[in-house]
């Protein structure tokens, strides 16, 4: 199984993603339901906009992250059916004595 840096940095694109995604939901619930003093002096409106804007941004930027890993999984999968497939036909072709795209 050739390409383990890119499967790696595939699955790790994935977790890292899942884990900002995380991360943003727990800093957004923390931000808009706090009653922490230092938050108080803002305005609740103010709050949740902020909560809001901080799972937008953990949102996007996680799950740009999960597709670009999962698209990377993909095409490695890809490859190696695509390389099986060409395995099975050049058998088959040098097993009936016909190269193929030869006359």
């Amino acid at each position: 199984m050739a390409y383990q840096f890119s499967r790696g940095w595939g699955r790790a694109s994935v977790v890292v993603g899942a884990g900002l995604f995380v991360l943003a939901l727990l800093l957004a619930s923390w931000l808009g339901f706090s009653n922490d003093e230092e938050f108080e002096r803002f305005s609740p409106a103010v709050r949740i906009l902020a909560a809001l804007v901080v799972s937008l941004v953990g949102l996007i930027v996680g799950g740009t992250m999960i597709v670009a890993g999962q698209l990377v999984s993909v095409l490695l999968d890809q490859r190696d059916l695509l390389a099986r497939i060409h395995q099975v036909l050049t058998a088959r072709a040098d097993a009936s004595g016909e190269a193929i795209g030869r006359h």
